[in-house]
C-alpha cells in the first residue's frame, strides 16, 4: 500500500516544531518585557543589540537550514551514515564560523551606541551574550538536526523549560538590582546548559569526521542561504536604524512591534520547516505522487493557518502593549502601525506554502536573488517614507511591501516549475 501523509500526520511534524520556534523567541521576549519595567534607556539599549546579535546568528541559521535540508534529503534516502557525517561536519563549521564572528563584534562593537543612539551599556550587555554565543550557536544547530529526526516534542519540553527558567531568574536579578546585566547573564548561562545537554543526546546521530566532499557539499547550499539571510539581516538594520532617529517613544515602540513580528515570524517559520522537512524526505525518494500528497496537505493546512496566526497575534499584541507599554502615547503609536504588522503577517503566513517547498528543494540560489531584490525595495520605501509625516507607519508600510513582493515571487517560481514538469512529462 502506497504511504501518504495526511494533516495529522503534517501537524505532528509542523506544530511541535513551530511550538518550539515560538517558545525560542520567547527567551528574547520575556527578557524585554523584563527590562521595559526598568526604563525606555535599558529598553532601547537592550532592543538595539537584540539586533546585532540577530545578525550575528545569521551564519548559524544558515548551516542549521542548510543541515535540515540536507539530512531530510538522506532520510529520504535511507542512508543514516551519510546524515551522521552531514551533521559532524555542519558542526564543524559552525564551531568556526562562530569564532569569527565573535571576533568581528569584538571589533566593532564600539560603534553600537552612537549608531543606534541608545545607552553605551548595551555594549556592556552585547559582550556578555557573546560568552555564550558558540553555546547558542551548538543549541540552534543541533536543535535542528534533532528536529528534522523527529525528536520535535523532545526539544519543544526543552525549550519550555528554558523559557520558565529564563523569566523566573530574569525577575530575580531584576529585583536584586542587577538589570540588563543580571539578564545577560541569565540567558548565557541557559545557552551554556542546553548546549551541553544536546552535545550529549545527540552524540549517536553525528560522526565529527572531518570530509572534504561534505563540507564542499553544505557550503554550496550555505553560501545561498547565507545571502538570502544576510539581505533581510542588513534591511532591518536599516529598519532599526531609521525609528531609532524618531525619537524614544517611536523606538520603545518599535522594539516591542519588532518582539512581536519576531515571535510570530518564528512559529510561522516552524510551521512551514515542518512542510520543508516533509518536501526534502520527498525529493529524496523521487516520488512524485508522494510529493503532490505532500503539496496538497501543507496547501490545506496553510489556508487554515493564515487566518487563525492573524486572529490570535491580535490577541497577543493588545496583551503585550498593556504590559510593556504603559504610556497612553506609546500606546497610541501601537496601535497605528498594529494593523499594517497584521496584514504583514496575514501575506506572509499564506506564502509560507511556496517558500516551505522552495526550501524543500533546496532552490536557495533563488531565494538568494529573491530576498537581495525585496530588501533592496525595502530599504529604499522605508528610508523615503521615513521622512514624510507618515514616519514609523511609513516604515512599517515598507515591511508589508516587501513581504507582499516576496509572496508574488515565490509562487511564480513554483507555477514556472511546475509548468516546466508538465512539460517535460
Amino acid at each position: 500500500m502506497e504511504e501518504k501523509i495526511d494533516t495529522t500526520k503534517q501537524l505532528k511534524i509542523s506544530l511541535p516544531i513551530a511550538f518550539e520556534n515560538l517558545i525560542n523567541v520567547f527567551m528574547t521576549l520575556v527578557d524585554t518585557l523584563v527590562i521595559s519595567t526598568i526604563g525606555i534607556k535599558e529598553l532601547g539599549a537592550m532592543g538595539a543589540m537584540s539586533v546585532v546579535i540577530n545578525i550575528m546568528q545569521m551564519s548559524i541559521q544558515t548551516i542549521n537550514v542548510t543541515n535540515s535540508s540536507l539530512i531530510a534529503k538522506s532520510m529520504g534516502e535511507k542512508d543514516d551514515n551519510k546524515i551522521k557525517l552531514i551533521s559532524g561536519n555542519s558542526m564543524i563549521l559552525t564551531l568556526a564560523i562562530s569564532i569569527i564572528t565573535i571576533l568581528i563584534a569584538l571589533i566593532i562593537m564600539p560603534i553600537f551606541p552612537t549608531l543606534f543612539n541608545v545607552d553605551k551599556i548595551c555594549n556592556t550587555y552585547l559582550l556578555i551574550r557573546l560568552i555564550g554565543f558558540i553555546q547558542g550557536s551548538i543549541v540552534t544547530v543541533l536543535s535542528g538536526q534533532q528536529r528534522t529526526l523527529g525528536q520535535q516534542g523532545n526539544i519543544l519540553k526543552l525549550r519550555i523549560s528554558a523559557v520558565i527558567i529564563n523569566l523566573i531568574f530574569d525577575i530575580v536579578v531584576v529585583k536584586l538590582g542587577y538589570g540588563i546585566i543580571g539578564v545577560a547573564l541569565v540567558t548565557t548561562a541557559i545557552d551554556t546548559m542546553l548546549g551541553i545537554y544536546l552535545l550529549i543526546k545527540s552524540r549517536r546521530t553525528i560522526i565529527y569526521k572531518f570530509s572534504k566532499g561534505m563540507i564542499k557539499n553544505i557550503f554550496n547550499l550555505f553560501k545561498w542561504n547565507f545571502v538570502e539571510r544576510i539581505a533581510t539581516r542588513v534591511d532591518n538594520f536599516v529598519f532599526n536604524i531609521l525609528v531609532s532617529r524618531m525619537g524614544e517613544n517611536e523606538y520603545a515602540v518599535h522594539v516591542i512591534l519588532i518582539q512581536i513580528k519576531d515571535i510570530v515570524g518564528s512559529f510561522v517559520q516552524g510551521f512551514g520547516d515542518g512542510i520543508t522537512i516533509s518536501v526534502g524526505i520527498a525529493s529524496g525518494r523521487k516520488d512524485t505522487n508522494y510529493m503532490s500528497n505532500v503539496k496538497k496537505v501543507a496547501k490545506i493546512l496553510i489556508n487554515k493557518a493564515s487566518i487563525m496566526v492573524p486572529l490570535t497575534t491580535l490577541f497577543i499584541s493588545f496583551v503585550i502593549m498593556k504590559i510593556s507599554l504603559n504610556q497612553l502615547e506609546l500606546q497610541k503609536i501601537f496601535c497605528k502601525v498594529l494593523p499594517i504588522l497584521l496584514l504583514s503577517i496575514f501575506t506572509e503566513m499564506s506564502a509560507t506554502y511556496y517558500y516551505a517547498i522552495i526550501r524543500g528543494v533546496r532552490d536557495f540560489k533563488f531565494l538568494a536573488k529573491r530576498n537581495f531584490v525585496t530588501s533592496l525595495i525595502k530599504i529604499v520605501v522605508a528610508t523615503i517614507l521615513a521622512y514624510t509625516p507618515l514616519g514609523i507607519i511609513g516604515v512599517w508600510i515598507s515591511f508589508l511591501l516587501y513581504c507582499i513582493l516576496q509572496k508574488y515571487m515565490s509562487k511564480r517560481r513554483i507555477e514556472e516549475s511546475e509548468l516546466k514538469l508538465r512539460q517535460i512529462v
